[in-house]
């Protein structure tokens, strides 16, 4: 029998093959080890306050042939549930963007439970970077060490910065269900939309959220009066004070009295659409029309809820005479960035309307460049106008599906003024 001889630099080439193949099948067969079930993400500000957040990875293609070819991450804030964009995954890392807003993770694989890394976040006026890990099957908050928890939910009167020239008025609302709390704050300009959280102690309790561009935690202790004193984080370093009092009766001010027309002979404005194409109020397209105009952000979480709603309003009564205008206020001065961010938005939640860039930023910018208004005091905010082009109402800041019943009274309250504006003639 003879036997091939080969040459060395032959046999080194199939040896390396072999090395290789071994390898890639060595990596592939620990490519299944993501937990699937419930996470504990926690992203670090101030340098140690940690704000945690929940999410589940499950298999969603390949599991019943072994491949595990394909993972699903989706956060979770009480009843919200927010599916990761391309996430990637191998045995030592762990990657994803979020939807909507301009932000991505990257991480390290230190074991089949536990992965960390930093979160980008791009769609903040200054962006920044967080510290962020994650760990397999912990609850959000560490669990209480008593039996009996006393009954915190209800409906709060709160301050925040209170004693300052910043103060402002909020209202806290929570459901308690055993030890988890869910709600939200309502504030003037708009909620924090969906929070989750738990009782942490006799006389504690906290909440937060994370939805892409904004995490946030709210950690709230009792005094023996009862007075709720708490402390706000947000960011990579915000932090304030804030305290409330158990008010079934608490209410804000009328937000349809916040913001108002102070020059009834000059509405209009001249915008550039996603394309570069300018576009103006007064164009033909929207003469006779029932024009609603929506002060906005692509980065605005309540704004990304009003857009959700509005998609809707719009495909329903377009036919009808009905014009919805997005005046986006982005914190980009990259036009090509900033288009791309308002037609992610767009693009989520299927809004058929039109986007307009300003191409400024900020309050101050939105109020000087629609001078018909005495000021813009929150994103978002709304402006009904009829068929003979007069403002019949603006409304300022959006209560989203986070605060239950306020947002369906705020949604049929405008859905009515909607049809009101259609049904009369021009």
């Amino acid at each position: 029998m003879r036997f091939c001889c080969f040459s060395k630099p032959l046999f080194f080439v199939l040896l390396c093959c072999c090395f290789s193949a071994s390898a890639i099948a060595a990596h592939k067969s620990l490519l299944p080890l993501l937990r699937e079930g419930n996470w504990r993400g926690a992203l670090t500000v101030n340098d140690s306050i940690e704000i945690p957040f929940t999410f589940s990875i499950e298999i969603v293609s390949g599991k019943k042939s072994g491949a595990y070819d394909k993972y699903q991450l989706t956060i979770i804030n009480g009843e919200e549930k927010i599916v990761a964009e391309n996430f990637v995954w191998s045995p030592d890392s762990v990657n994803w963007r979020m939807p909507v807003f301009d932000s991505h993770f990257k991480c390290a694989r230190q074991n089949d439970s536990t992965f960390s890394g930093i979160w980008f976040n791009n769609s903040a006026s200054k962006p920044y970077q967080l510290k962020f890990s994650a760990v397999y099957n912990k609850p959000r908050f560490a669990l209480p060490a008593i039996f009996k928890t006393p009954y915190w939910g209800g409906k709060y009167a709160c301050t925040f910065s209170p004693g300052t020239a910043d103060s402002s008025a909020a209202i806290g609302v929570f459901k308690q269900e055993g030890i988890k709390i869910t709600g939200t704050f309502l504030t003037e300009t708009g909620d924090y939309r969906f929070l989750e959280g738990s009782i942490t102690g006799y006389t504690t309790f906290a909440v937060s959220c994370f939805d892409g561009s904004h995490a946030f935690l709210f950690t709230m202790k009792f005094d023996p009066n009862r007075i709720l004193q708490g402390t706000f984080y947000s960011g990579k370093s915000w932090r304030e004070p804030f305290t409330g009092i158990k008010n079934e009766k608490a209410e804000l001010r009328d937000p349809t009295k916040l913001t108002w027309v102070q020059d009834s002979t000059n509405i209009n404005f001249s915008f550039m659409d996603l394309w570069g194409k300018p576009v103006s109020l007064s164009d033909a397209q929207f003469q006779g029309k029932v024009v609603v105009v929506q002060i906005m952000g692509s980065w605005c979480p309540n704004c990304m809820d009003e857009t959700a709603w509005l998609a809707g309003v719009y495909d329903k009564y377009k036919a009808q005479g009905l014009e919805v205008i997005g005046l986006a206020y982005e914190r980009s001065s990259d036009t090509a960035k900033a288009n791309a961010n308002i037609r992610r938005l767009k693009e989520k939640y299927h809004a058929n309307y039109t986007f307009l860039n300003t191409g400024k930023s900020g309050k101050a910018a939105a109020s000087a460049s629609l001078p018909f208004l005495n000021g813009i005091m929150s994103f978002p905010t709304t402006i009904y106008i009829d068929r003979k082009g007069k403002v019949r109402m603006v409304y300022t800041g959006f209560n989203g599906p986070a605060t239950g019943k306020y947002y369906e009274k705020d949604t049929n309250e405008a859905l009515r003024m909607i049809q009101l504006l259609l049904a009369e003639k021009n």
